[in-house]
């Protein structure tokens, strides 16, 4: 048998499995996380008994933890030296405590008013360090898998395309589950399809796991101290600007899906098109993405960024000033919306590529630490989107269960559209900072990169004879 073809970074190429196995990890997020962030407020304030006030408190003291043990976690995957890799064994063990909490956050307990609130404050946190263990490791894959940077965005456009067809999935059958499993009862409904997501979603992880190799390692006598880690973190300036751009994104994205069922269920209250409007920009996201590599090729990451975060702010912005009672208004709004997926791995790809360029100029990397950064900014801006849209609406008069009045009405809308679409554009300020878009840059500093770990090969092998 013939040796492998090797490509210029000296490494055999990934194949169609690798890109479909590694978007399936996404696939499966979705079925706990899309649950969460889309349908966790409804559940917490219509089923479950929360006021929006101890449902916004509840959900930014959560989700502040969450990021705040999202660095500690980086810390020990950058400490963590096994054979399967350093990042690979969280995943496998992580999807399990995942899967787990997922089922205990749409259940409710027959408890007083303060024990379900205890209850809701466990198994929520419960579920986002469970999400940490499993997410960090799993968004900090494509740096260990490969050198090349085309393959780099390929493994994260199909983690992305992974996450547009789950949240495609999950709200095309969600609330049908919840109908059909509950039959009357919503509470048992969650419950049911909680467990059933839970189910399709374990084998996913485990097969990223165990098929999703690491090919780039780090040794031990490598590795500096801890300190060290986030003083690189807070040095790399492009990387602190990748962050910044997810964090933004992340607050209007994530901050819109908790609060737009609500949009589409008090505002619009067309309830035949409430599942296909919950999917209508991941339904355009998922066609656009294939073409995303291209878009990138021609833009750059980060124009790329920079014309998505136009779209998603003007779509949202008008969507808010419009007739949204008008069906064909709102389906053209959220079509042209959902073209912002377009940028899909721009921000995952930015982070490689300034934990590369700080490589090149310094000699360390901080792979694992940096995606727990990214990780912890994230959860910070849904945190904060969470509590804030809630408030907002609030402060406008919803609660569960009250009449509907155009005022309320009002207050979901500035929540849902206004607020998250202002965010977009001023996401776009500290992509105009990141300057690693030049021409030929990126390739030329992993040119050197692949020739330094080739040289450190030569020696550990000649060393060994």
């Amino acid at each position: 048998m013939g040796e492998k073809k090797l490509n210029e970074y000296g490494m055999t190429p990934l194949t169609g499995k690798h890109y479909f196995v590694y978007g399936l990890g996404n696939f499966a997020s979705q079925l706990s996380w899309t649950m969460v962030s889309t349908y966790l407020s409804i559940f917490y304030t219509d089923v479950f008994g929360l006021g929006t006030g101890a449902v916004a408190l509840l959900m930014l003291i959560a989700k502040v933890w969450d990021g705040i043990n999202d660095p500690m976690m980086g810390t020990l995957m950058e400490r963590t030296h096994t054979k399967h890799g350093r990042f690979r064994p969280y995943i496998f063990v992580g999807a399990i405590f995942l899967v787990i909490f997922t089922i205990l956050t749409f259940t409710v307990p027959g408890f007083g008013s303060t024990g379900k609130l205890v209850y809701a404050y466990i198994t929520y946190i419960g579920l986002g360090m469970s999400y940490t263990m499993t997410n960090v490791p799993y968004l900090a894959l494509p740096v260990v898998m490969t050198r090349d940077p085309k393959e780099i965005n390929k493994l994260n456009a199909a983690q992305m395309m992974g996450m547009t067809i789950g949240q495609i999935v999950l709200n095309l059958f969600v609330l049908k589950l919840v109908l059909w499993f509950g039959k009357g009862n919503q509470a048992a409904g969650y419950h049911s399809t909680a467990i059933l997501l839970a189910v399709i979603a374990l084998p996913m992880f485990w097969a990223v796991a165990i098929l999703s190799k690491e090919r780039i390692t780090v040794k031990k006598e490598d590795q500096g101290k801890v300190s060290d880690g986030l003083k690189m973190v807070f040095k790399n300036k492009n990387l602190m600007c990748a962050m910044l751009y997810s964090f933004f994104n992340m607050f209007g994205m994530l901050g819109r899906i908790s609060v737009a069922v609500y949009f589409y269920l008090y505002c619009v209250q067309n309830f035949a098109f409430i599942t296909i409007f919950m999917m209508m920009q991941m339904i355009v996201g998922t066609i656009i993405m294939p073409f995303t590599p291209k878009v990138i090729d021609k833009l750059g990451k980060r124009n790329t960024a920079i014309l998505s975060m136009v779209i998603q702010g003007a779509s949202l912005i008008v969507l808010f000033v419009g007739p949204y009672e008008n069906i064909v208004f709102d389906f053209i709004v959220l079509i042209v919306y959902g073209l912002g997926y377009v940028a899909g791995p721009s921000g995952s790809g930015m982070m490689v590529d300034a934990i590369d360029d700080f490589d090149d100029k310094y000699g360390a990397r901080n792979d694992g630490m940096a995606f727990s950064f990214q990780g912890c900014a994230i959860k910070i801006a849904t945190a904060i989107a969470n509590s804030l849209f809630l408030v907002v609406m609030g402060a406008f008069g919803y609660a569960g269960g009250v009449d509907m009045t155009p005022h309320i009405q009002t207050g979901i809308n500035i929540a849902a559209n206004l607020l998250p679409g202002i965010v977009f554009f001023v996401g776009i300020i500290p992509l105009l900072i990141y300057d690693l878009d030049k021409p030929g840059h990126m390739e030329a500093v992993r040119e050197r990169l692949a020739k330094r770990d080739a040289a450190k090969k030569e020696a550990t092998e000649a060393a060994a004879k």
